[in-house]
This record gives structure tokens, C-alpha cells and sequence, in this order.
């Protein structure tokens, strides 16, 4: 298999694990009988561990120099655990599984982001977004035919469908990873002082808050859509459509982007993926109809897709190069740790506080827009030269 189909695989199964995860866990956690609460709780673990197990693992890998050799057992540990998943019926069970999977999945999104980065430098016929949006597609792949599979099966609560179905994608993308290319190698070792710059960066600390808090705006869709759908009175089936039209228009947004990316500059960018979430969260709300929900969904090409393309363009401007795997791993720690965190806890609770999901949206409607009046007004006060000088 030739490095680049080598790395697509690895994407496509592990956003398929996501896509198995995101709209269709909650549900199956509610069936088995956990409170909303206990649901938040149990998904807020990995998260909240996220942060200094991703950073553990880029530092040991840049220290290394062997990114590749930390990304294969990473996603062996990561499938180990997953196998535990469909057995663990309980808070305390589900909570443990759920802990000690993501002290090495945390790592394989930052791992394969750095060697695909560094990778793809030399080969100019390539992007990034090229093989990026083949995680998309094994997303919308396990959203869309699990979904199915669970309406044809009667939506049967506590299906093992979904534990099974997140195991055996992580079984595969730990196989993908275990001939995945070799990135260049830095001439020396990056030093720990130099790591610990990173945090002191006046551009990127800023850029890893505003990321955390629409990551974190993002939680009652990731963690609770599921739940919303059927909430409704709507099938799974409906779930797993809606995530089909919102990571279809993830992919679309990802191919568009280089174009997108040279006409207007990164803050540009934000703005209008903060935009397009303030009316998504807005109107979904209100919404209660299936094709509604769904064509909704087509705002995700802006909450994610010019998002994650802004964020990586960003970070390619801001992180230096022997660095790369330390500063996508301090991305993922913050944003998808942190965020995540925060968000899932304050969703589990508010679901048992209001009762539904559609106030929970309201809310993160109202953060988005303060994000973009942010971004808004830093336009106006003037952009650091640094991210200027680059062209982003």
C-alpha cells in the first residue's frame, strides 16, 4: 500500500470510530440506562486527560525524532482498549475503558496531522486537505450505514452495534498505522525550552483559547445530537442522514479551502466559521422537522471545515518545524481536550437541567456570536505582523 493511500486509511477509520462515537453513543449509553449527567461525565474523562497525554506523546516523539514509531503504538493501545468497550455496561466500566482509550488515542490525531504535514512538503502534487477529507468520508461511511443498520434493527436501546462498530475501527486504523511513512527527520533534537516557548506566544495562546471555546459550543452537537434526534420522535435513521449532509459539506469545505485559503487571510476565516455556527446552533434550536434538522446541517462545511483548515493553516504559520507534533498535540490538548472537557460536563448538565437538547443549542449560539464579535473587532484594532508577513 503506497504511503499516502497508507495515511487516508488511517483517517477514514479513525473518523469513522468518531462517526460511529459522536451520534450514536449517547444514545446507546441512555439506552443501557445511564442519566444525562453520568453521560456527560463518562465522555468528559477521555478529555479532560487529553491535554498532557497528547503533549507526553509529541514530546517524546519530537525528542525521538520518530513520530511513526509513537503513532503505530499509540493506535495499538488505543485498539486494545476499544475491544473492552462492547463488555462495559456500566458507569464505573464504560468510565475506565473510556479513560485508558484516550491516554493513546489522544495522541494518533496530532501524531498523523505532524507526519502527513512534514510529509507532504516534498511533494508538492499533494495537500493535506487531499488526504485529510478521507477522514470525512470514513465519517459520513459509519454515520450514514450505522444509522441504518440501527433503524433496520428496531432502534433497539443499548444496541452493541455501536461499541462493536467503534472496537473494529479502531482495530483497523492501529493495522493502517503500522507502515505509515517516516516524515523528515529535524537535523537536532528540539530542546524542552523551546517547547515551553510555545506557550508563551503571544499569537498562538489566543488562537488555542478562541478554538477551545467554539470546540467547547460545539459539545451539545457532539455529545448530545443523537439523543436530540430522538428526543424528537425521529429515528436514527435521521441521525445518521443528518451526519451525512454536514460532513458532506465538511468535505466540500475541505476541498475548497486552498482556493478559499489564498483569497481571503485566516482571520477572515474564523469569522466566518464562527458565522456560520452562530446561525447553525440558532436556528437548530428552533428546529424539530427532519428535513430541517438535516439541512441544518449543511452549516458543519463552516463549524468544522474552515475551521480545522484555518486552525492547521494557523498553526503551520505559528509552530516551527522540529516542533510540529508538539504544537499539533498542544492544539488537540487545549481544543479538543480542554474544550471538550468543559462543554460535555456543562451539556450532561444542562440536559438534566432543562430537559431537552434545543436550549443547550441556544446557548452555544450565544457563544459563537461573542467569538465573531471578538474576531470582528480584532480586525479593527489591527493584525500581528507575524501572521501578516506570512500571507495568512
Amino acid at each position: 500500500m503506497q504511503p499516502a493511500t497508507r495515511l487516508r486509511v488511517l483517517y477514514f477509520l479513525y473518523y469513522g470510530a468518531v462517526g460511529a462515537n459522536l451520534p450514536y453513543f449517547a444514545p446507546y449509553l441512555r439506552g443501557v440506562g445511564f442519566t444525562g449527567d453520568q453521560i456527560g461525565l463518562v465522555q468528559s474523562l477521555g478529555p479532560v486527560v487529553t491535554g498532557p497525554v497528547a503533549l507526553a506523546w509529541a514530546s517524546l516523539a519530537d525528542r525521538l525524532r520518530a513520530p511513526a514509531r509513537a503513532l503505530r503504538l499509540a493506535t495499538a493501545l488505543s485498539a486494545a482498549a476499544a475491544l473492552a468497550l462492547p463488555f462495559s455496561r456500566t458507569p464505573l466500566a464504560v468510565a475506565g475503558v473510556l479513560l485508558a482509550q484516550a491516554l493513546a488515542a489522544s495522541a494518533v490525531v496530532p501524531l498523523a496531522d505532524s507526519i502527513c504535514i512534514e510529509w507532504l512538503k516534498d511533494r508538492p502534487g499533494l495537500s493535506y486537505a487531499a488526504i485529510r477529507v478521507f477522514g470525512s468520508l470514513g465519517f459520513i461511511a459509519l454515520a450514514q450505514s450505522l444509522g441504518i443498520a440501527l433503524a433496520l434493527r428496531g432502534d433497539r436501546p443499548g444496541d452493541l452495534l455501536v461499541p462493536l462498530a467503534m472496537a473494529a475501527c479502531a482495530v483497523g486504523y492501529a493495522v493502517a498505522a503500522r507502515d505509515v511513512p517516516s516524515a523528515p527527520v529535524a537535523p537536532a533534537r528540539p530542546r524542552l525550552r523551546e517547547a515551553l516557548d510555545l506557550l508563551r506566544d503571544r499569537q498562538l495562546l489566543p488562537l488555542l483559547g478562541a478554538c477551545a471555546v467554539h470546540w467547547a459550543a460545539c459539545a451539545p452537537y457532539h455529545l448530545l445530537f443523537g439523543v436530540f434526534v430522538r428526543d424528537s420522535g425521529l429515528p436514527a435513521s435521521v441521525t445518521g442522514l443528518s451526519m451525512t449532509a454536514g460532513v458532506g459539506a465538511e468535505v466540500l469545505a475541505l476541498l475548497a479551502f486552498p482556493r478559499l485559503a489564498r483569497a481571503v487571510g485566516t482571520r477572515a476565516l474564523f469569522a466566518l466559521a464562527f458565522a456560520g455556527s452562530t446561525a447553525r446552533w440558532w436556528l437548530l434550536s428552533r428546529a424539530s422537522g427532519a428535513m430541517a434538522i438535516v439541512l441544518l446541517q449543511l452549516f458543519h462545511g463552516l463549524t468544522f471545515g474552515v475551521f480545522w483548515g484555518a486552525s492547521v493553516r494557523a498553526l503551520s504559520a505559528l509552530v516551527p518545524a522540529p516542533l510540529r507534533a508538539t504544537g499539533q498535540a498542544l492544539y488537540a490538548a487545549v481544543v479538543f481536550g480542554g474544550g471538550n472537557a468543559l462543554g460535555y460536563r456543562l451539556s450532561g448538565l444542562g440536559y438534566d437541567r432543562w430537559g431537552g437538547v434545543g436550549p443547550l443549542f441556544g446557548g452555544a449560539a450565544a457563544v459563537e456570536g461573542a467569538l465573531l464579535a471578538i474576531t470582528l473587532l480584532t480586525f479593527r484594532l489591527g493584525r500581528p505582523a507575524r501572521l501578516d508577513a506570512t500571507g495568512h
